[in-house]
């Protein structure tokens, strides 16, 4: 408040009402006195009533008499002022300011919201503008995996570097004012656990002792990247988020939605042909339905880190989340820091109680150490300053006192300093512990069976779990994913699925492909574009077809009909885009020639002349299949697939498309450029598939002509 003193008198030595009026007036001890419940900093208690002493609560909750409390800063005011204190606390300027944060909030989650809705394979390059924006945001994610795979993705430092100069002037802005997973806290808080809500309790826990856990599961991170492994990635708040509505999220409303849309194009409504009318087509407003595994983990991942907000609000923020630790680490040196002036301050410890993150400690007036106000802890919400009484906090970005100082900018020991930091004393034991815990974890992880290849045993003991196209080599890939589940949610034929144990526990979460679910389009090229970390590489469809393989096709002949019962089926052949399946003639002695006597018929001679004749059965070419799944995806042996994509012969080697470090803001005309000289890459590449497709043809051997319409029986041979 503007018009209250930031001076208060602490005596009464100059006699009369306490004013400085001079009236000289004697006044009972305590009648104009500023009590913590005439400010609304506690309530009033009914002793006042029955003519005891009134009673306010200390810092721990325990009730004591107003008498214990004393004089002293509490000296008088006004009634008026004493109203204005209780009505309109703080400034108006911190109200508008909390008034522009909340409206931060929503828009920056709304825009995560449409943004992510926005990520299917048909916009994601649309607009030129990068769907995983707020996943770039996550610096902590390229940090951790480069650091561990050893491959940084360029397009992210843009983004990143923007957050970290934000850090670095205003502390925890990002937590408090960007990060949806905040934001969706911060939702879930005021519906369950304000009063008059569902789950409100009185009281909630203002403890400290759990904020250092933060750091630990850092430093328990930073000793598991050592190794490769990062355990960052299941508490990162980005990558969480996203993990969350992608699994669990996004497939109900999705189904919600397209019946919806059912419904207004049914014969009753007909309002998918008033929009055809109107030159709109009702089926783009439908979204994919989805599908994914293992959601349940991820549910209940996300229920209980809402649920921690009833014990403390903004638990997880508080105390676990790693990406705030990094920027609670970074934001001690940032300049937008808070001033209190304590001459003017009467010690009702409002800031402390309603802190959002418990920034503030020993503002008691019997406090036997300084006031303090921790800037890596706080998220620069501007609630402290909009409950102040008194309006002596304030929250200024000011050039350090060190920095004006060093340049001669100040005299020194004049310029203005910031309330002192509380230490981050996690203690050497605590650290090397963390370390060596972490060291141990990516030990273990790493010597595990399940992760040893070998030299020669290239392949992991799963060959069926397929990794997308362009991703990193295996050791490399499992490092550099954040399980985000980005590339899962832009796939348009829901073939990338979580896996669960398929590569051991380090394995968890990451995409695999799984082509009876759905085949891997022939030029999608979608997942690539939008992976935040480079886990999947940048690739185009020529990069698809003529490098990558992501495994190999083979044809299981105890139960493929063509194999086993020389009946022609020709679908996996029909299907292939890149003419891998081959059809060639073998001769099988356990068929009939002719299929209307037995096969053991003998002729006037007696001997047999029904055994045996040709079958026209399906390859596959090893040197054309990239492992696609098409064929998998479209075979109609049911439930166990005649033909069957195994991790054989996979290659991920391949020359990406160079990339810009404002990528990550603007990816204008990226199709285009991620083409350039493709064509001269793989032109021999193309020539020499093109005579082996001429060689063999449609139909196998050198009398076919490529092209030619499919003939089950070339001989005449029945």
């Amino acid at each position: 408040m503007a018009d209250i003193p930031q001076e208060f008198p602490t005596s009464r030595s100059c006699g009369g009402c306490g004013t400085g009026c001079g009236c000289g007036s004697r006044i009972k001890a305590g009648e104009q006195r500023v009590r913590l419940a005439d400010i609304a900093a506690v309530r009033k208690n009914s002793r006042k009533d029955s003519g005891l002493s009134p009673v306010v609560m200390n810092a721990s909750g325990t009730t004591i008499a107003t008498s214990e409390v004393g004089d002293g800063p509490y000296a008088r005011f006004t009634s008026e002022q004493k109203r204005k204190m209780r009505e309109q606390p703080g400034n108006r300027a911190a109200h508008n300011i909390v008034k522009i944060r909340r409206t931060v909030q929503v828009a920056t989650f709304i825009l995560f919201c449409v943004l992510f809705f926005m990520t299917t394979a048909t916009r994601e390059n649309s607009y030129g503008i990068n769907k995983n924006l707020f996943m770039l945001m996550d610096f902590l994610n390229t940090l951790k995996n480069g650091i561990a795979s050893h491959h940084f993705a360029i397009y992210a430092i843009g983004p990143g570097l923007f957050i970290l100069l934000l850090t670095l002037w205003g502390g925890r802005i990002f937590c408090g004012w960007i990060c949806p997973l905040g934001t969706a806290i911060d939702i879930s808080d005021r519906l369950l656990y304000r009063k008059g809500r569902l789950f409100y309790t009185k009281k909630r826990s203002d403890t400290r002792r759990f904020r250092n856990w933060k750091y630990i599961y850092l430093l328990l991170g930073l000793g598991a990247l050592t190794y490769g492994v990062d355990i960052l990635t299941f508490g990162d708040p980005i990558s969480l988020i996203t993990r969350t509505f992608t699994f669990c999220i996004f497939p109900p409303i999705s189904y919600v939605w397209n019946g919806f849309l059912n419904v207004a194009d049914s014969h009753y409504i007909h309002g998918g042909s008033l929009l055809y009318n109107l030159g709109y087509n009702i089926d783009n407003l439908r979204l994919p339905t989805d599908h994914y595994y293992n959601g349940l983990g991820v549910l209940l991942i996300f229920v209980g880190l809402i649920g921690l907000s009833g014990y403390q609000e903004r638990f997880w923020c508080r105390n676990l989340c790693p990406y705030g630790g990094l920027l609670a680490l970074i934001s001690r040196v940032s300049w937008l820091r808070h001033y209190i002036k304590m001459d003017g301050c009467i010690h009702c410890k409002k800031c402390e109680f309603q802190s959002r993150m418990g920034c503030y400690d020993n503002l008691d007036k019997n406090a036997k150490q300084e006031a303090m106000h921790s800037i890596s802890e706080c998220i620069q919400c501007f609630r402290c300053e909009t409950v102040c009484p008194t309006d002596v906090i304030q929250i200024q970005a000011r050039v350090p006192a060190g920095i004006k100082e060093a340049l001669h900018l100040a005299p020194s020991g004049s310029a203005p300093r910031p309330e002192p930091q509380t230490e981050i004393d996690l203690g050497k034991r605590r650290v090397v512990t963390a370390l060596g815990a972490g060291v141990l974890w990516g030990t273990v992880t790493q010597s595990a069976p399940s992760a040893y290849q070998g030299s020669i045993r290239r392949y992991n003991k799963n060959n069926t779990a397929m990794r997308p196209p362009g991703a990193l080599p295996e050791s490399e890939f499992l490092a550099a994913c954040t399980r985000c589940a980005e590339c899962m949610k832009v796939c348009p034929t829901n073939a990338l699925q979580p896996a669960t144990f398929e590569f051991g526990l380090q394995g968890i979460w990451t995409p695999i492909l799984v082509p009876s679910i759905g085949p891997c389009a022939e030029k999608c090229t979608s997942c690539g574009d939008v992976c935040p970390t480079g886990a999947i590489r940048p690739f185009t469809w020529q990069d698809k077809r003529y490098k990558l393989k992501m495994g190999l096709a083979s044809v299981d002949h105890s139960i493929c009909v063509a194999w086993n019962g020389g009946r022609d089926c020709i679908v996996c052949a029909e299907v292939c885009p890149y003419s891998a399946v081959v059809f060639r003639d073998t001769f099988d002695d356990t068929l009939p020639k002719d299929p209307t006597l037995p096969i053991d018929h003998v002729d006037a001679t007696g001997k047999e002349d029904n055994r045996g004749r040709k079958k026209r059965v399906p390859t596959v070419d090893e040197r054309l299949c990239t492992g696609c799944g098409l064929c998998e995806y479209h075979c109609p042996v049911m439930p166990t697939h005649a033909i069957v994509v195994y991790t054989y012969q996979e290659d991920r080697n391949f020359k990406q498309p160079s990339e810009k470090w404002d990528d990550g803001f603007w990816r204008g005309n990226w199709d285009a450029r991620k083409d350039v000289g493709k064509n001269a890459e793989y032109a021999a590449t193309k020539e020499e598939l093109a005579k082996h497709i001429a060689l063999d043809g449609p139909s196998g051997g050198s009398g076919s002509a490529a092209g030619a319409a499919y003939n089950p029986d070339p001989t005449g041979a029945q």
